[in-house]
């Protein structure tokens, strides 16, 4: 071939192949680049909710603006009111799971099955916790419906159904001919300030009473058994420890979120509670309803980590006491390690790992198992029985309480600890709203203190985790030159609950497929 052929050849090589495999590789290179962006926006899709504290300034002018909280005297006071409805509401809750298991084991034994019929089971009308909605600590914004509307929820952790006051057009019986308690109902519903009108919601989807979920499931979220027909909506009341009721439908509902990317997401066939009627319409305190952030599987919590990446959620709380204007963060989905930081605020401390204990005695809440307290890293000197769950005692993590609560033997344990180290500031008496069986028990002159300069306190679980929260999250200022610890006393036996206050600025990440609870300091930026 002569060396002409030889450079025609080469010529044709490189002019008609050189662009393709420059092509090609530039395509592999886009796709790799799209992929790893792709991959990276896939690990900061989060949902993320802000958490915004009762006592911030918006919340206090629209929902209850006649509280004061000018001074931190006033503050301290209505936190220390609204965790007594709190306590009220976990406890009645914690005894009613235990009276009901223990029913049910009796059941048991009685039959020799593991599975008692369900007529045997006891029937009563549940109270829930969150009902109690004064004692609410934390609100968000959420949008509910197509379109989506923006509604002020209170957040709780003690309660599983998202649910708002709601209107849903129907007529039960002859609707021309309206029996008196038709009449009255419709009464009740002109007075009642409706935030959803569900027949403007294309996204609004009743669940018939008919259906598996409302004759098998609903019955923990107060589903009632009543089916005049097969496509008649599931019905609920929910019964609250101060008496009042919330009547409603249960249904599907789309709701609409924002990412820790800062985009927006639609979350369907989220269940819903069409709330129409209540006996007392001023008990939601001025907000639109309530978005339960309980552990059960019908709770929002579950739903929105399902369209993540794992089951879980996480949370950081800012120091509202000493910002008032702080916002804190709720994001759902459990970020792996890699991401964690891109997703929530990052750790500026090492991270502890503990088990996580759900359902149960817990019933809705985050139980932990602690073996011991630590001032100053000497272990105290409390018995075994009082973080038993079945000795009637445990603990919880909830961050519907402000103040940490601890059974008698553990609180004055640690009051009896730091006392001595206290003393050369000079010891104060402080009475809480006057009343001496409400007060602080150990509190001080502040006016020659400063951070950092009082013993240090550990709780240590029992797979050897150890939460160190800093001073400022126990220590409280009662009034003018008096700081008090800010950890409060129950009778033997109660439940040990860990507050919001102790938890803030530390990044508390609950992974409830692993059972498993993550936490540590951070800024929660």
């Amino acid at each position: 071939m002569s060396s002409i052929s030889h450079l025609l050849i080469l010529f044709f090589v490189v002019f008609f192949f050189s662009p393709l495999t420059v092509a090609v590789a530039d395509q592999s290179n886009a796709n790799n680049l799209k992929q790893e962006s792709d991959a990276n926006n896939e690990e900061q899709e989060f949902v993320r909710l802000d958490l915004i504290h009762r006592h911030h300034p918006e919340v206090v002018k629209r929902l209850h603006d006649e509280i004061k909280v000018d001074k931190m005297e006033d503050r301290i006071k209505d936190i220390r009111y609204h965790d007594q409805s709190r306590l009220r509401a976990i406890s009645a809750h914690l005894n009613w799971t235990k009276v009901v298991e223990n029913a049910e084991e009796k059941v048991k034994e009685a039959s020799g099955s593991n599975h008692p019929p369900h007529s045997q089971t006891p029937i009563a009308l549940k109270t829930y916790p969150g009902a109690d909605f004064g004692s609410s600590e934390f609100f968000v914004q959420l949008k509910v419906g197509t379109p989506p509307q923006k509604f002020t929820m209170i957040a709780d952790t003690g309660s599983d159904l998202l649910w708002t006051r709601c209107r849903y057009r129907r007529c039960r019986g002859d609707c021309s001919n309206p029996s008196p308690i038709h009449k009255m109902r419709n009464k009740m519903r002109e007075r009642f300030n409706y935030a959803l009108y569900a027949n403007q919601s294309s996204s609004f989807s009743p669940i018939p009473c008919s259906s598996k979920q409302c004759i098998q499931d609903f019955s923990e979220l107060g589903g009632q058994p009543d089916c005049p027909t097969p496509n008649t909506p599931c019905s609920y009341t929910y019964s609250y420890l101060s008496g009042d009721r919330a009547m409603g439908i249960f249904a599907t509902e789309t709701v609409t979120v924002r990412l820790t990317n800062g985009k927006e997401k639609q979350l369907k066939d989220i269940l819903y509670g069409c709330t129409e009627e209540m006996t007392d319409s001023q008990f939601l305190d001025g907000a639109d309803g309530l978005i339960g952030l309980g552990s059960s599987i019908y709770s929002f919590v579950y739903k929105a980590a399902e369209n993540n990446v794992g089951g879980g959620f996480s949370y950081c709380l800012a120091d509202h006491l000493r910002n008032i204007t702080a916002i804190s963060y709720f994001v759902f989905g459990t970020p792996s390690p890699k991401t964690f930081s891109a997703s929530t605020s990052s750790p500026i401390g090492p991270p502890a790992t503990t088990k996580l204990f759900t359902g149960g005695r817990y019933s809705c809440y985050y139980g932990v198992q602690l073996s011991g307290i630590s001032v100053d890293g000497q272990i105290l000197n409390i018995p075994p029985h009082v973080w038993n769950i079945k000795s009637g005692c445990g603990t919880i993590l909830d961050t519907g309480t402000s103040l940490t609560m601890l059974t008698a033997p553990a609180h004055d344990a640690v009051i009896e600890a730091m006392a001595p180290k206290i003393e050369k500031f000079g010891r104060m008496e402080k009475d809480v709203k006057g009343e001496r069986e409400k007060n602080f028990k150990l509190c001080f002159n502040d006016t020659e203190w400063n951070f950092g300069m009082l013993p240090k306190l550990g709780f240590h679980f029992e797979d050897g985790a150890v939460f160190e929260p800093p001073d400022r999250s126990y220590i409280v200022s009662a009034s003018y030159q008096c700081s008090c610890i800010a950890i409060t006393s129950l009778p033997f036996p109660s439940i040990n609950i860990l507050g919001n206050i102790i938890q803030q600025t530390f990044i508390w990440k609950y992974d409830l497929l692993k059972g498993s609870v993550t936490f540590a300091p951070s800024d929660c930026a």
